[in-house]
């Protein structure tokens, strides 16, 4: 287990795709659903947190970024939420191996601040896909996003997972 922590104390917890990548879609494997790079706006951050983010309407339809008068803000800020996940992550218990890979996943906040529509749109291996799930079902309820006319709205971010072999 002190493994373990050892590669997520040292994981890249949370990495951008490269810009160069705008028109690379990725497959849903179960949903069939395609998530284009170029539908995402990063959000700014001082840390090794590098969110992604889309804003949605009642109808998930994706909404102008200009529109936009306050990002959905976690307790205590993004900074808070990278210490969230990496006191979080863990695997069950049972056989484990360290591999190097990373894990792409989408998770919406909704109007009311709670996380819904967990999804893994990139696997690496069943223990780490559900590692990943897990953690982000236990993220806590946030403030919601808000339009400038008031009206609150959805967000979806896509969260990826990079991990690294310890040297």
């Amino acid at each position: 287990m002190n493994r373990i922590t050892g590669i997520i104390l040292t994981i890249f917890l949370l990495i951008s795709c490269k810009n160069s990548e705008k028109t690379e879609s990725e497959n849903n494997s179960e949903s069939g659903n395609k998530i284009t790079q170029s539908e995402f706006k990063k959000v700014e951050s001082q840390n090794s947190l590098n969110l992604e983010y889309q804003l949605l309407d009642e109808n998930d339809e994706q909404i102008n970024f200009a529109s936009l008068s306050e990002l959905p803000e976690f307790p205590g800020g993004f900074d808070s939420l990278t210490v969230f996940i990496q006191k979080n992550f863990e695997f069950s218990q049972g056989d484990f191996e360290e591999i190097e890979g990373k894990i792409k996943s989408t998770f919406v906040v909704d109007t009311l601040g709670k996380v819904v529509d967990i999804e893994i749109i990139e696997r690496l291996r069943k223990d780490y896909d559900t590692a990943s799930y897990k953690v982000i079902s236990k993220i806590p309820d946030w403030k919601p996003a808000e339009m400038r006319n008031g009206k609150k709205v959805k967000v979806k971010f896509l969260l990826p997972f990079k991990f690294i072999l310890e040297e």
